[in-house]
């Protein structure tokens, strides 16, 4: 059967980022990501590098890549919520969560699809990185990931792992603004919501302290800049309270993220 038109497959579809596609369509994600790359000091070319992009979802960063001339590029993201990581016990995720999901998982291809892209896409958790597994890259990066993991220095140590010499990471997560504008505060990574997904949201310091404890040097940190939210967003129930924008006036724009840019230690 031929494939219903584009505008008709991307309404099908829940859209994590912002894509542009062919055409003039912007896909409607929940954030503004063609804003945010020009807000960090991602690369201008990448031209004969092997790519990965951890934490792929739609595949904004993963495409970027592709565009910037990488001879290689490959996305990895988990498909089964099953996998994802919770707490334990993991919860029972009714039929119409997991139809939401399927619903995202779909937007990467389109977006493939229309772009004409050569992208790889892999379902393989982060911990299970190896160079037997996927081999060994140039350049990666980790796009809003970290928070939803139990381990995150666990991650980035699994990342380096399949880093070539001279390679290098870009980093690319929420932090907590509260504890990194409190000069007296040191690093501090507080627990989120357990029992959900999402587990630490580390201060300024903790992000440092956690890439360098991967065994990464810090190579350049850039000003914690507003990633905007997108057409797709939709605010939580009462996140708009005069009580919510009065402690974070944010939650109305976006979500204040750190970009650290890294390099394994020569061992």
């Amino acid at each position: 059967m031929e494939a219903p038109p584009l505008p008709e497959r991307i309404a099908a579809a829940r859209w994590y980022h912002s894509i542009e596609l062919p055409g003039g369509i912007v896909t409607p994600g929940e954030y503004d990501l063609p804003d945010a790359i020009h807000r960090i000091p991602f690369p201008s070319s990448l031209r004969g590098k092997r790519c990965l992009d951890v934490g792929t979802r739609d595949g904004f960063w993963a495409f970027a890549m592709e565009a910037r001339g990488a001879e290689e590029v490959v996305g990895m993201d988990l498909d089964d919520p099953a996998d994802y990581d919770y707490a334990e016990p993991a919860p029972s995720l009714e039929p119409a969560v997991r139809d939401e999901i399927d619903r995202r998982n779909s937007a990467f291809q389109i977006a493939h699809d229309a772009l004409g892209s050569a992208v790889t896409r892999r379902d393989l958790s982060v911990y299970q990185l190896s160079p037997e597994e996927v081999g060994r890259f140039d350049f990666a990066f980790i796009g809003t990931l970290l928070l939803h993991l139990r381990d995150p220095v666990g991650a980035l140590v699994a990342i380096r792992r399949v880093l070539a010499p001279g390679a290098t990471l870009i980093t690319n997560e929420p932090i907590s603004i509260p504890f990194s504008v409190l000069g007296r505060v040191p690093a501090v990574q507080p627990l989120m919501w357990p029992g959900l997904p999402f587990w630490w949201l580390p201060n300024i310091a903790a992000r440092r302290k956690m890439v360098a404890a991967a065994g990464y040097e810090v190579r350049d940190a850039g000003r914690p800049y507003m990633m905007r939210y997108g057409r797709g967003w939709e605010h939580p129930p009462g996140s708009l309270s005069p009580r919510n924008l009065i402690r974070n006036p944010m939650v109305r724009w976006g979500a204040v993220h750190d970009c650290i840019v890294a390099a394994p230690h020569v061992r």
